[in-house]
């Protein structure tokens, strides 16, 4: 599944295929089946990127039915 986020360090917008998403029933947190990948930065964080308006609504579509 591809979600749109932009990095907290260097403010870009991107899309990161983040394949599987579960969501932890105790956190409810989403939990990656794959990384979160900055073409600038590489490798993110959760807690190092914002969901953009658009990747909300990718995560309220993918999360619909779990």
């Amino acid at each position: 599944m591809e979600i749109n986020f932009e990095c907290k360090k260097c403010s870009g917008i991107f899309d990161s295929d983040v394949g599987i998403i579960k969501m932890d029933e105790r956190t409810f947190r989403p939990d990656f089946e794959k990384s979160i990948m900055c073409p600038k930065c590489g490798i993110r964080t959760i807690d190092e990127v914002l969901l953009t308006e658009l990747g909300q609504s990718q995560m309220t579509e993918a999360t619909m039915y779990i």
